[in-house]
């Protein structure tokens, strides 16, 4: 009995080990360690030029992937069914992430109530908020680092990149 409860454990650190991590996760913390080395040395003390930054970066980034993927022949897995509500759930938790956020660091912010609330109103009035508090130089990388996240996620969820090396694998013709 122990020992098919250990073979699962052995399986399962297997297809964590560090081994396994696709180039596209790779990517992914090279982005977010850079927003992250943003945040803590601000070299960079420009919203913009650090928003600029993050687009330029996050391009580079995609761009290598890509060439990446056309070399192993990758094919697109198509969507199961639960991508598309994954990718949804995926935008709307990110989005209530930062406005959580944007709120909980302005404090001339006034927190709306959630009981008798207009949600479209309500989204409008948030991304006003993200807005203003993302644009504070100090926190710009912060917020960019929980938006790179955030479209990881959602290509994750869409199967146009893997975390896994042996999943991004098994979607490759040469492989």
């Amino acid at each position: 009995m122990f020992d098919s409860i250990r073979k699962k454990i052995n399986q399962k650190n297997e297809d964590n080990s560090p081994q396994n991590v696709s180039l596209d996760f790779k990517l992914m913390f090279v982005y977010h360690i850079a927003m992250m080395v943003l945040f803590a040395t601000r070299v960079v003390d420009n919203s913009s030029a650090q928003a600029s930054f993050a687009l330029v970066l996050g391009l580079v980034l995609v761009l290598i992937s890509t060439i990446h993927k056309f070399r192993a022949q990758w094919k697109w897995p198509g969507l199961g069914i639960f991508g598309v509500p994954s990718a949804l759930m995926g935008v709307i938790f990110v989005y209530a992430f930062l406005a959580f956020a944007a709120y909980s660091i302005n404090p001339e912010a006034e927190v709306p109530s959630l009981h008798e609330v207009n949600y479209f109103d309500l989204i409008s009035e948030s991304w006003v908020i993200i807005k203003q508090v993302a644009s504070i130089p100090a926190l710009t990388p912060w917020f960019l680092a929980g938006a790179g996240i955030g479209v990881f996620n959602l290509l994750s969820s869409l199967k146009l990149v893997a975390t896994k090396k042996s999943e991004f694998e098994a979607q490759c013709t040469n492989s």
